[in-house]
Parts: structure tokens; C-alpha cells; sequence
């Protein structure tokens, strides 16, 4: 599951103890935020249970739940994105990628590769967006998007009126879809990004360990 749903790519050799140090360092606090990012959306879509089974007071719950989660995932990637940018991993990782890739990212390749093995479905317009984000700023880019991606959905969560919907059953008639399907759109950018870090860096690492 890390290896896919984490931003963790295959680390460089061991013998190069200063860059495999900036990787743990940048990639612990992703794991930890993947983690709470993960609960947020078990919650959301419990909600739906709640809603089915006529407690709207839980489900108003659920949501504080997430809310929390999401926000506890948002500082675990501010956290990773300053050590990032504090350690130089940006420029280590994507000459890493560039490597791989004899040369470019290679973004619509990988992902096309992990399409046809059901890791990811994603459409010709989203793999384009990523494929240019990365080809304007490199992983940093298409990071900090993510990130700008999430703390926009935790406005949202935040914005929803719980002690209204405890009472009042019309607010649940579009929140919930809406918020799993944001949630949803999230979540597949992210999983496509550790894809992108995970296979796209799968040369170069097979090398190293020959």
C-alpha cells in the first residue's frame, strides 16, 4: 500500500548516504499525511452508511472526523514540502526522474504503464495536466498542487454546517456525493504522483541494485 498510495519512490543506493537521508526525511511525514488522508476518506464514505441507517447526528460526526484527518494530513505535507525545499530534494529528484527516463519525466508513458495494469485510471486530459505541471516545475510543481488541491477541499469540509444537519435533512441531499467525489479527485492525483515517483524512477533503481 505505501509503495503505491505514499509519495515514496525507490531511494537512491545506500552508498549515497546524504541523498538516501533527504529521501526518509522528505518521505516520513508523507507517509504519516497519506495515513490520516486515507481515514478522512473512510469517514466520508461511512457517512453514507449513517445517512442510510436515519442518523444524521453521526454522519455530522463523520464529517468532523475528516475534517480533522484532512487537516492533520495537510500538515504532515507542509511538513515533508519544507523539509523538501530546506534539503534540495527537488533538484535530487527529478534529475532521478530525468535518469530514469533517459532524459524527461516520461509522465504520460508511466502512467499510460500503469493504466494497462488497472494501478490507476486516469483520463487523457488529467495525465496531460500532470505531464505539464511537471514539465513547468518538476515535482515540486505537481506537489505543491496537491497540496493546494487538499486545503481547498478542507475549506470545504470546513464550510459545512454540522449543527444545521443534525436537524435539517435537506443539507445531506448533496454533500455527502459531493464531498467523496472532491475527495476521490484528490486522492487520484496523489496516487498518481507515487505512481509517477515509484515506476518512474524504476530504472534507475534496478540498476543500482544489480
Amino acid at each position: 500500500m505505501s509503495l503505491i498510495c505514499n509519495k515514496q519512490p525507490q531511494q537512491p543506493a545506500p552508498t549515497d548516504s546524504t541523498a538516501h537521508d533527504i529521501y526518509v526525511r522528505v518521505d516520513a511525514p508523507i507517509a504519516t499525511g497519506s495515513a490520516h488522508l486515507m481515514r478522512a476518506g473512510a469517514e466520508l464514505h461511512l457517512l453514507l452508511s449513517d445517512l442510510e441507517l436515519n442518523d444524521p447526528r453521526q454522519a455530522a460526526v463523520r464529517v468532523s472526523c475528516a475534517a480533522a484527518a484532512v487537516k492533520a494530513a495537510l500538515a504532515e505535507y507542509d511538513t515533508s514540502h519544507r523539509a523538501a525545499v530546506e534539503l534540495g530534494f527537488y533538484a535530487l529528484h527529478d534529475e532521478l526522474l530525468r535518469t530514469a527516463g533517459n532524459g524527461s519525466f516520461r509522465i504520460g508513458e508511466v502512467l499510460g504503464e500503469a493504466g494497462g495494469t488497472g494501478l490507476i485510471d486516469l483520463d487523457e486530459k488529467s495525465v496531460d495536466a500532470i505531464a505539464r505541471r511537471y514539465s513547468a516545475g518538476g515535482d515540486e510543481a505537481a506537489f505543491t498542487h496537491f497540496i493546494a488541491e487538499l486545503r481547498e477541499f478542507s475549506a470545504e469540509l470546513d464550510t459545512f454546517d454540522r449543527a444545521t444537519a443534525t436537524a435539517d435533512a435537506s443539507v445531506w441531499r448533496e454533500f455527502p456525493w459531493k464531498a467523496i467525489t472532491q475527495f476521490d479527485r484528490v486522492r487520484v492525483y496523489g496516487q498518481a504522483l507515487a505512481i509517477i515517483n515509484v515506476l518512474g524512477t524504476a530504472a534507475v533503481t534496478a540498476t543500482a541494485d544489480a
